[in-house]
This record gives structure tokens, C-alpha cells and sequence, in this order.
């Protein structure tokens, strides 16, 4: 197999037409909600326009050639912006009306269930790193680009319980089951990334003959690679955590979280809405307050007879 040079664009029909889709679908929504007279808040076009910049150096930049031909720490820095830092900032350029309103925002509510999100991004991540898989990828760079898609996509699923680009929905968790959630997610990657670092032979023969080439040895960037799984793919998760413990410390901030606005919102003034299920009269409690009982005047207490 002929390997470009390092320095060289990667131009995948299947990455360059996953970009085109997204930078469409975000450049429409911008649009549309213009032309809707509900304009977005500027910080949510803005983490849009930053995970699209972002995927760009994943798919397109030399970055991606190093990744997908050359070095396996080159890859796990890919992986890190597919997996770990585009998703979130795509859904948080989501407008929460339109996700509330439109059937595949609330069909999202029923696929990504905290504990189906851990378990698919997580057997999607190590299967496709499984040895024969992973050499198929290497040797067929097409194959290499839909693995990359398909990280993204089970990376959106695994960051909407934690963004909520729809607000509360049916599986909305509170601080505290953020807090385990992210650190749940955690656990796989940091063993893998320690068996990588701490391995005295290099496991993928094509990177080590790809690394050779470029004057790099092979089990060094193993070694690096698996301090990138354990250690650099945990910034942004480790970015969560700080905003949700952030907001948990603010006042009223753990009550409050659970149904807080998409994406961030300060949410706390609006009335909490009753979840499906709940008891009839918990309802009562949406209604208008209850006016302020008058005093009640006491009359002094009449002399006793003697």
C-alpha cells in the first residue's frame, strides 16, 4: 500500500461529504431560525461554527493523514476531537424549541438512555480498535473514514443526557447522575490507555512500519498514544464534570439543575414542569398562587368572676 505524505490532505469522499452535511444542516438552522424572527443566542452559532472548524482538522488536515497511515498518537488526538469535543458543541448550537418540537428530538429522548449511550460508545470505540478490524481500517482508508462517522454519531448519543439540547426530557438525570455518568464513562478508556501505555511491544505492525518511516519509534508512540486515551481524551469530559459541579455549587443550583434549560440555560425562575407519570395533584401546583389568608384578630380574653 502507498502512503501519502505526511504533510498531505486527506480529500475521503466519506468525511469531506459528513462535513458538507453538517456545515448544511447548521448553516440552514442559522437561517431558518433568522428568517423565523426567533434568531439563535450568538454563543450557541458560535460553538456550531467551532465544532464544524474542529471536525475539519479531524477529517480533512494533515492531522487526519498522520492518523489514518502514520502515527497511532496522531490517531487518538482525532479520535479525541471526533469523540470528546465536537459532539457536545454541535448540540449545544441546537435550537431547544425546535428539538422539543420536531419527532426526531423526541425520538432521541427514547435511544439515548444513559446506560444504552455508556455501552454503545463504548463497544463501538473498542470494537472497531480490535486488531483485525482496526488492520482492515488501516489498509482500506474508506473503511477508516466510516469508522470515524460512526464515532461521531454514538459520541452525540453518549453527550446528549448530558447537554440536553431538548431541556428535561424523558431520561433527565440531575447533577449528581451527571457526576456518575461522566465518571462511569471514564473507566474503559483509562485501562485501555494504561495497557497501551505500559506494553513493552508495539500492537499494530502497520503503524510501527508507517512510524519507522517517518524517523519515529514505534513503541514511543504507543506509549504516547495510550497517555492520550487515559489522559487528553478526558478534557472535555473533565470539562463537563467542572461546569456541572460549577452549577451544582451555585445557590439552588442542585435543586434546580434537573430541569434546567438546554445547553447551559439558567432555567432556575421558570416554574419546574410535572413529568409524565407523576401524581394528579403535584399538578395543582402549576396553578396560580394561593392569595394570602387574612389575620385573624384576636379578642382579649374577658375578666374571670370571682
Amino acid at each position: 500500500m502507498v502512503r501519502p505524505a505526511a504533510t498531505d490532505l486527506t480529500v475521503s469522499p466519506v468525511l469531506v461529504s459528513a462535513l458538507g452535511v453538517i456545515t448544511a444542516v447548521v448553516c440552514w438552522r442559522m437561517v431558518s431560525a433568522r428568517r423565523h424572527g426567533r434568531p439563535l443566542a450568538g454563543w450557541r452559532n458560535g460553538a456550531a461554527l467551532l465544532a464544524i472548524l474542529l471536525l475539519g482538522i479531524a477529517f480533512v488536515s494533515p492531522l487526519a493523514t498522520l492518523a489514518g497511515h502514520y502515527l497511532l498518537t496522531a490517531h487518538l488526538f482525532q479520535v479525541t476531537l471526533v469523540m470528546g469535543f465536537a459532539p457536545p458543541l454541535l448540540l449545544l448550537g441546537l435550537d431547544p424549541a425546535s428539538v422539543r418540537a420536531t419527532r426526531w428530538g423526541r425520538r432521541m429522548e427514547w435511544i439515548t438512555h444513559p446506560v444504552l449511550a455508556i455501552l454503545l460508545v463504548n463497544a463501538v470505540f473498542f470494537g472497531w480498535h480490535a486488531g483485525p478490524l482496526y488492520r482492515a481500517c488501516l489498509l482500506h482508508p474508506e473503511l477508516y473514514a466510516v469508522q470515524q462517522v460512526s464515532l461521531l454519531l454514538v459520541s452525540l448519543g453518549f453527550w446528549w443526557p448530558i447537554v440536553k439540547p431538548g431541556g428535561c426530557g424523558r431520561w433527565c438525570m440531575g447533577s449528581w447522575g451527571k457526576l456518575g455518568y461522566i465518571l462511569l464513562a471514564t473507566i474503559p478508556q483509562t485501562f485501555a490507555g494504561l495497557l497501551f501505555a505500559l506494553a513493552h511491544r508495539a500492537f499494530y505492525a502497520d503503524y510501527a512500519d508507517a512510524a519507522r518511516s517517518i524517523g519515529v519509534n514505534p513503541l514511543t508512540d504507543q506509549q504516547l498514544a495510550g497517555a492520550c486515551m487515559a489522559v487528553l481524551s478526558k478534557l472535555a469530559l473533565f470539562a463537563a464534570f467542572s461546569v456541572v459541579l460549577w452549577r451544582m455549587l451555585e445557590p439552588g443550583g442542585a435543586d434546580g439543575d434537573v430541569d434546567d434549560d438546554s445547553g447551559g440555560g439558567d432555567g432556575r425562575d421558570a416554574p419546574a414542569p410535572v413529568r409524565p407519570g407523576a401524581p394528579a395533584w403535584l399538578r395543582l401546583l402549576d396553578g396560580p398562587p394561593l392569595r394570602d389568608e387574612p389575620p385573624v384578630r384576636r379578642r382579649p380574653a374577658a375578666a374571670g368572676r370571682r
